[in-house]
């Protein structure tokens, strides 16, 4: 049913004058105005749960190539789209809300979804009026935080290892400080003896016991087993999170792009990937009705706009009673 929702309020968005009658009273003309006014919500508000229909979010599966927009990622953008068009901002919130929401595979719709959509919503900026223009950062706003509260979180509260960078730059610790700062538990260096003894005052300068040695006697050279204590773990998890999470953000932009999109927030995405405050997310603003919905000519004559090809001047009389519209969310 999107597809039908989509292309029926396009359809009657370019053909809106002629549903209003230019020759009956004003008031006929008005009550024809508000009727479509109402259609069109109507069905932007039918479409919006539809977005995301028969799409799942599964580990390891191959969903798109560089040809292929996901099918819900092309949904969300038709919608915004269709929601600019005919003027009904507002109802972006539902959308938002609803992509933004926690899931149990986050990470995979992250990877999917989230981190392709947001260079399509990025270039949506700069083509719309200044008003209009807050949804899609609004959006990248609300994806940006939930990141930081569900998939960044905060430091373990068990004690974490003091973890400090190996200063040397030869090949085996290049990997010393990749593992250090990793998710990983273990790490193997299949080296002769002298090079083990120097990837052992290594680690034991970087974070002094925080990791065990075992010998690997079997094959030549031995092989040296690194396996990190819980507190060290602990501390490589988090600084593979910060490490994701700014990755993700680099996607948003820049610092200074990304603090206007966070406004008075962006201290505390700053806090949050210090690891001194866990981000937690606010309630969503709501998006005012903009100006240039389905008019009659005499609302448009007495609003001071002129009538033509695009009409402006919105009366969406929402207070009317709905007893003259369609209810397009039946079977």
């Amino acid at each position: 049913m999107f597809d039908f929702w989509v292309a029926l309020g396009q359809g009657l968005w370019k053909k809106r004058e002629s549903l209003i009658p230019s020759g009956g009273t004003p008031e006929e003309q008005s009550n024809s105005a508000a009727v479509l006014n109402r259609i069109l919500d109507r069905l932007i508000i039918a479409a919006i749960p539809e977005h995301d229909y028969g799409i799942e979010y599964k580990p390891n599966v191959h969903y798109f190539t560089a040809d292929f927009i996901p099918q819900d990622q092309s949904r969300i953008l038709d919608l915004l789209d269709l929601m600019t068009l005919t003027h009904r901002v507002e109802h972006s919130v539902q959308l938002i809300t609803l992509v933004s929401r926690p899931h149990e595979q986050l990470p995979v719709k992250y990877e999917k979804l989230v981190i392709p959509l947001i260079p399509k919503l990025k270039a949506r900026l700069p083509q719309l009026p200044t008003t209009e223009s807050c949804v899609p950062a609004l959006f990248i706003r609300t994806l940006v935080e939930r990141y930081l509260q569900d998939l960044l979180g905060g430091p373990s509260k068990q004690p974490e290892a003091v973890v400090k960078k190996v200063n040397c730059g030869c090949q085996e610790c290049v990997k010393v400080n990749r593992f250090l700062r990793s998710d990983a538990v273990t790490e193997e260096f299949r080296v002769a003896q002298q090079r083990r003894r120097h990837i052992e005052d290594q680690f034991r300068t970087a974070v002094q016991s925080g990791v065990t040695f075992t010998t690997i006697t079997h094959g030549s050279p031995h092989t040296l087993q690194v396996t990190k204590r819980p507190e060290t773990l602990a501390a490589g998890k988090w600084n593979a999170r910060v490490q994701k999470a700014r990755a993700f953000l680099a996607v948003v932009g820049t610092p200074e792009a990304l603090a206007r999109i966070m406004g008075d927030r962006y201290p505390d995405v700053q806090a949050a990937l210090a690891g001194t405050k866990q981000y937690e997310m606010g309630a969503l603003p709501l998006v005012a009705p903009m100006a240039g919905g389905a008019t009659s000519t005499a609302e448009a004559t007495t609003s001071g706009t002129q009538a033509g090809p695009v009409v402006a001047g919105v009366k969406r009389k929402a207070e009317e009673e709905d007893e003259d519209v369609i209810d397009l969310t039946s079977d």
